[in-house]
């Protein structure tokens, strides 16, 4: 019975679905961020090198602290997501440089992903100022707001 359903054009057709289905489950990986080279970082020498000595050698940071000592954080990511699950970070990098305030170098502190600790956000909403509306109090509320054509309010 099966017989006259499986042809050759319903075959070439389930081929092709269960080739895109695979292709689909493939995980896409995701590179944010850049982490200098590690000799560019040997280059670098607490006490001796200045700001201008690191941003030639590493290039841009990717976040500057302005607060207390000046920190430049160079931050590097790989993650991988496979369908719809959530993406899963198999690599990450922060490269720490601490200045003076004569802009040399202090300190440089590297970590990677096995010191991350997960932070939990705070569910609040912010209170804000003023009366919360209906819907219809809106609408009302918008009557008398536009005068007639050719008037200015």
């Amino acid at each position: 019975m099966l017989g006259p359903l499986i042809t050759r054009p319903f075959l070439s057709i389930a081929l092709i679905v269960c080739v895109l289905a695979l292709g689909a489950c493939s995980p896409k990986v995701a590179q944010r961020g850049v982490m200098p080279d590690i000799d560019a970082i040997a280059s670098i020498v607490p006490q001796e090198s200045h700001k201008s000595d690191v941003e030639r050698r590493l290039g841009s940071p990717s976040s500057i602290n302005m607060f207390g000592e000046e920190t430049w954080m160079y931050i590097g990511e790989t993650t991988e997501a496979v369908a719809f699950f959530e993406p899963k970070v198999n690599e990450r990098s922060v490269l720490v440089v601490t200045f003076d305030d004569k802009g040399i170098v202090k300190d440089i502190q590297s970590h990677r992903l096995d010191v991350a600790r997960d932070i939990e956000p705070v569910e609040r909403t912010t209170p804000t100022v003023g009366k919360n509306l209906t819907v219809i109090e809106q609408l009302m509320g918008n009557l008398n707001r536009f005068g007639k054509i050719g008037q200015n309010n």
